[in-house]
């Protein structure tokens, strides 16, 4: 004969089985205002906090929400600081833009891109391949390599290079430094602008180009400009 204890306890078997962790979970999921109703209840839960010992857990929500501001208020800060450094860059190539459109020659515009990379801590290399100057010229042939696996569809490579892919653009590369390499040329490459930094990863490929992009593009105007003026006067 069953007793009303074994009753009782069978019952509570029955209901822990019920009840189990993520049955509760699952139900506070489906009824996220559930504690909008239970706020006397609320108040009284203790949970245990490793540094703290017992705390309650309106405790727990506030410091998750303190902790969160201060996520939200240094996510901030850091924007700030990333807009202020995009705006003095913007000012920098802008005025190396508007430098460049007044060049009558490679000479002029080899000085001002190494104003521009005096200013932001850069090295620079400027190289061509249809050139009579011997500290400017770099064969064809030996850029061919770095072209194929380096500047896939004729997009700028940036990230750390091997050492004799570094010393082919640049006489004295950084060791341990990232690089910019941009093609210069739009229907067919006349050549290498390349931009180096000490810090390996200064220059990373999720990095936004558009700036540099845009000096390449009016390096290379200038470049086939002088070419085809050259071969109209000739």
């Amino acid at each position: 004969m069953t007793t009303l204890s074994q009753q009782t306890c069978s019952s509570g078997d029955e209901l822990n089985e019920v009840l189990n962790e993520q049955t509760v979970l699952t139900y506070l999921r489906n009824n996220p205002t559930f504690f909008s109703h239970q706020a006397e209840w609320l108040s009284e839960v203790r949970i245990p906090h490793q540094a703290r010992g017992t705390v309650s857990l309106v405790d727990i929500q506030l410091e998750r929400l303190r902790l969160r501001i201060a996520e939200l208020e240094q996510q901030q800060a850091t924007l700030l600081v990333n807009a202020t450094k995009s705006g003095e860059l913007s000012v920098m190539f802008s005025n190396a833009q508007i430098q460049l459109l007044q060049c009558h020659n490679i000479y002029q515009v080899l000085t001002i891109v190494e104003a521009l990379a005096e200013q932001l801590q850069l090295s620079v290399c400027l190289r061509l391949f249809d050139t009579d100057d011997e500290l400017l010229y770099l064969a064809r042939h030996r850029f061919n390599d770095f072209y194929r696996s380096r500047l896939v569809q004729d997009r700028p490579y940036l990230g750390r290079l091997r050492r004799p892919e570094a010393e082919l653009l640049f006489a004295h590369p950084p060791q341990l430094g990232s690089f910019i390499v941009l093609p210069l040329g739009r229907s067919a490459a006349n050549g290498v602008l390349s931009f180096a930094s000490a810090d390996g990863g200064h220059f990373q490929p999720e990095m936004d180009t558009l700036f540099v992009e845009q000096l390449a593009t009016t390096i290379s105007h200038l470049i086939e400009h002088w070419q085809y003026t050259r071969e109209v006067i000739d």
